[in-house]
């Protein structure tokens, strides 16, 4: 049996030292993805619990939820001073919870299935007169990809349209 040379020694250790590298990079893929899946569930874990939180807020306050449908119904002009305020407090809280879903979705922690249930919740709250009379008051307040997704759904919305799928023939 012929011996190794040093060159040939080298050789060897370089392809196992590749190999090493290698199942390495893979280890690091895996714990990746895992931890990918761990920060998707935090994160929707944290978006349930804040949309349950308002709706729990709202359940449990008789007054509070006739004022969310009234406000919702007759939009802010008809609420007074106080109402209208306590109205639009609550609303906002509910339109940044829609526009931090929105972001979620756009880095990719929410994904879209989740994100579709949202978009059709929104499309509910946008016919609303109330939630669209305080969207448009603190839309100077919200992000330009939030403010867009509003119009284009707004606009798909009017024109009969929800989901933007094109007419027969057109």
């Amino acid at each position: 049996m012929r011996k190794l040379t040093i060159g040939e020694i080298a050789e060897i250790a370089e392809v196992i030292a590749a190999v090493g590298v290698l199942v390495s990079l893979l280890y690091v893929g895996y714990e990746i993805k895992q931890n990918t899946v761990a920060v998707r569930s935090t994160a929707y874990q944290a978006i349930h619990d804040a949309e349950d939180g308002f709706w729990s807020d709202l359940a449990s306050d008789a007054g509070a939820a006739r004022l969310w449908e009234r406000g919702l119904d007759l939009g802010l002009e008809p609420l007074a001073g106080g109402d209208r305020e306590r109205f639009t407090v609550v609303a906002r809280r509910l339109i940044y919870l829609f526009q931090n879903v929105h972001y979620q979705n756009r880095k990719g922690v929410v994904d879209e299935e989740l994100w579709a249930a949202w978009v059709a919740s929104l499309d509910e709250f946008l016919a609303e007169p109330g939630f669209r009379d305080v969207l448009r008051d603190i839309a100077p307040h919200l992000s330009d990809p939030f403010n867009e997704l509003v119009g284009q759904r707004t606009a798909r919305l009017s024109s009969g349209n929800p989901d933007g799928e094109e007419e027969a023939g057109a």
